[in-house]
């Protein structure tokens, strides 16, 4: 089975190499950037919260579809990691490098984006998947995986296949048959991500912080009443129902520390993905993220103020503007 990770940067490579570690054939679609580190530095490096360090070289990297005719319709899996907004410039190349029993998991945050892939690909089988768990890019080629959770990918043939080959080689990832809860609770997880890019701190710095972690379980619970107005089932991907998550992150400081060891147990490291996007003065995915809860919010009449002042702020510094982060909170982020 040949397997491509299409626009491998922080959460791609280290997929592929997971992949690679269990002596599966994966082939890397990158930008030049990507490619030299990786061969500057002998390999794609990762490691986790955990201590465990690993280093694996692709099978072939690729920077140029046009130009690279062997891999005209050569891989019968296709994990895309691009951002959100820049899918609809790769579907022509993903449609020339798969075959009709290939099987394309769109692995991106947030609503919306699938659905547009899906029916601009109407040739291949294309399924959602998601990536629980912070990935940050450091310096020598190498991805750190600050916080747990498994690749989750819809249950299909070929990820049976590849889920088998991981365990055999003491790696894991989850199947699911229902990928749109998964989806829905992986989004209330990822209205972090805003969060942690505007108040500029590691993850678990920011929420030993009561008062960004209230301004964070407004934002859930407004997630949350949307689903439940719209009939949205939303999965469980933490060690508590989903409703009592905006509980847990307003208790104060003491008892949060007791009763959210877990949420605390991340490397102190770990930063958001939209946090690296600000950094880099690249375009975030909020419209697929806060940006599809005030949608919907509007959509069935749910009021959604919290994540309307989150988009307003992250659009600012896409900008390049100042932010004053006391104003994305009426009660101005006091404890």
């Amino acid at each position: 089975m040949n397997i491509a990770v299409y626009g491998a940067g922080s959460t791609g490579c280290y997929l592929a190499a997971e992949l690679l570690l269990a002596e599966l054939d994966v082939s890397l679609i990158c930008r030049e950037r990507i490619k030299h580190s990786i061969i500057n530095n002998k390999g794609i490096h990762i490691s986790d919260y955990l201590g465990m360090s690993q280093s694996v070289m692709p099978t072939e990297m690729i920077t140029d579809v046009e130009h690279a005719p062997h891999i005209a319709a050569h891989f019968d899996v296709v994990f895309v990691t691009v951002k959100c907004h820049q899918l609809t410039q790769s579907y022509p190349q993903l449609l020339t490098i798969t075959h009709a029993n290939s099987s394309i998991v769109f692995m991106q945050n947030g609503l919306g984006s699938f659905d547009l892939a899906a029916q601009h690909l109407p040739q291949r089988k294309c399924y959602q998947g998601i990536t629980p768990f912070n990935v940050l890019q450091l310096a020598n080629g190498c991805f750190h995986k600050g916080t747990e959770g498994q690749f989750i990918w819809p249950l299909c043939h070929h990820t049976q296949h590849i889920s088998h080959t991981m365990s055999q080689h003491g790696l894991s990832c989850q199947l699911h048959d229902d990928m749109a809860a998964v989806i829905n609770g992986k989004l209330l997880l990822n209205l972090n991500n805003a969060l942690n890019a505007i108040c500029d701190l590691p993850i678990q710095a920011q929420l030993k912080q009561r008062p960004f972690r209230r301004l964070l379980a407004q934002a859930m619970q407004e997630w949350l009443n949307v689903c439940q107005q719209a009939n949205r089932p939303v999965a469980q991907l933490t060690k508590v129902p989903p409703k009592w998550v905006p509980v847990i992150l307003n208790l104060p400081n003491g008892l949060f520390s007791m009763l959210a060891k877990s949420m605390l147990d991340i490397d102190p490291k770990a930063r958001s993905s939209m946090w690296e996007d600000i950094q880099a003065k690249r375009l975030t995915e909020i419209d697929f993220l806060n940006g599809a809860v005030v949608k919907l919010g509007q959509q069935y009449h749910v009021a959604t103020p919290i994540n309307q002042r989150i988009c307003a702020a992250i659009k600012r510094l896409e900008q390049g503007e100042t932010l004053d982060i006391s104003q994305l909170n009426p009660n101005r982020l006091t404890d």
